[in-house]
């Protein structure tokens, strides 16, 4: 398969326009982000590009995870939230017109995203029974119940 810079180059443009959950944007082999969220004008991203080892981005979290000399993955817990001109911003060149990064989207990118979804529920479920726990304390249904079941 040869590479066609036009259709990159409108595949790119596209994403930047309306992204997409799966939108894995990287230069050669350098990872930037995929997209695992969109919703209105607020975008879920796990992005390779902060952490302390950044130079321009050691406030923004990396999810990039180093498994072995040769391989990495995403940390499904290291997500942010970007709008469009972040994305711009971290995608484009600066001083010309272009892209620095290409953007894919395959069967691969859309597991990671699933991967991310069946993750953040279960983190979700998580908060949601510790909440349920601290309300029944904080409320006093948790000793009532308790109380109650002693009587019987």
């Amino acid at each position: 398969m040869t590479y066609d810079h036009a259709l990159q180059q409108e595949a790119n443009q596209r994403a930047l326009n309306c992204p997409r959950p799966g939108d894995y944007w990287r230069e050669m082999f350098c990872p930037y982000f995929i997209v695992v969220q969109v919703k209105g004008p607020a975008i879920t991203v796990l992005s390779c590009l902060g952490g302390p080892n950044s130079f321009t981005r050691k406030h923004e979290p990396c999810a990039k995870i180093d498994v072995d000399g040769a391989h990495w993955a995403f940390d499904y817990g290291a997500e942010m939230t970007v709008d469009r001109e972040w994305i711009a911003r971290a995608v484009k060149y600066d001083s010309i017109d272009g892209f620095v990064a290409d953007v894919s989207n395959t069967e691969k990118t859309e597991r990671i995203v699933e991967e991310w979804r069946k993750y953040r529920a279960k983190v979700i479920k998580q908060q949601i029974q510790q909440l349920e726990q601290e309300w029944l304390e904080f409320t006093g249904w948790q000793y009532l119940k308790e109380e109650v079941s002693q009587t019987v």
